[in-house]
């Protein structure tokens, strides 16, 4: 079978049996990854001017919830790769916004700490979150940002 690729807006046609029609605009995967993208952009011009990437926005969501993490529990909540958590600490580490320490009782195990900077940025980095929440959601109802965030914790389930 043969895929042809349109936009929902052009003149698609199905052109034999043995051709499958896709169309960006309707697949949930392309939109969400546009999204997210949008969102970690817009969110990165607010964090930007207090020297925090939107890679990090996500560690330090986890660690303002649950300070002491390990690395491997950071990287399972972020659902990103323990190499890639590792990077970012060390980031986030040389930017004062983190320590690393080895676990008392198991010593393979490394436990993240915020900085009183990192515990600080909270109550300034916050507010940006909600800003471009409510940029994205603007106009719905509270019923549709509720249905859109089960749908999508359903879809992350279903990935997970």
């Amino acid at each position: 079978m043969t895929f042809r690729v349109y936009r929902r807006s052009s003149n698609a046609r199905e052109e034999d049996a043995d051709t499958s029609l896709f169309f960006i605009d309707d697949n949930t995967s392309q939109l969400i990854s546009v999204a997210a993208r949008l969102f970690a952009r817009t969110l990165q011009t607010r964090l930007a001017s207090h020297g925090v990437s939107a890679g990090q926005w996500p560690l330090l969501l986890y660690l303002w919830e649950q300070d002491g993490l390990s690395q491997k529990q950071l990287s399972r909540r972020v659902q990103i790769e323990e190499p890639t958590t590792t990077r970012t600490l060390g980031r986030m580490e040389r930017d004062g916004l983190v320590f690393r320490k080895r676990d008392e009782k198991d010593r393979r195990r490394i436990n993240v700490f915020l900085t009183m900077r990192g515990k600080e940025l909270r109550e300034e980095l916050l507010p940006f979150a909600q800003e471009v929440n409510t940029l994205a959601t603007h106009g719905l109802s509270d019923q549709d940002k509720t249905k859109i965030n089960s749908l999508l914790t359903y879809i992350i389930s279903r990935l997970e």
